[in-house]
């Protein structure tokens, strides 16, 4: 698979040029592309209840959430994760974030950690994950 050509790795072309515009056009940009998150979760919301579905089984039957993500994806993964226990009681451990590059990626990017499925692999042998 070729990295560079997701979309993921792009950059928006409506973005591009954030540092020249007027503040009102700057806002007005942020609230476009905010608007299109939303359009594009609605679209897809049977297959989200679906994953609702899936992980409340899962919990029930004694496994765990694991969030894993890169970057700022990861630290909002990781930063749920530390929030679960104390808004909703649950165990320490029953929602986990892991952040590719580690800890330390949570404060100072590390680039490209994403790319090492190795790394991945290890970070959920140390959770001992298992099929339930």
């Amino acid at each position: 698979m070729n990295l560079g050509t997701l979309v993921s790795e792009t950059r928006n072309p409506q973005t591009m040029d954030l540092d020249a515009l007027p503040t009102p056009e700057l806002v007005k940009r942020f609230n476009e592309q905010d608007t299109r998150v939303a359009e594009a979760v609605k679209a897809t919301l049977p297959d989200v209840a679906r994953a609702v579905d899936a992980a409340v089984a899962a919990l029930k039957s004694g496994g765990r959430i694991i969030y894993m993500g890169a970057g700022t994806s990861g630290r909002l993964g990781v930063l749920d994760a530390s929030e679960c226990p104390p808004t909703f009681g649950v165990p320490h451990g029953l929602v986990v974030g892991l952040i590719a590059g580690g800890p330390g990626a949570l404060l100072k990017a590390v680039e490209g950690a994403e790319d090492s499925q190795q790394a991945g692999e290890d970070d959920l042998v140390a959770l001992n994950l298992q099929e339930q």
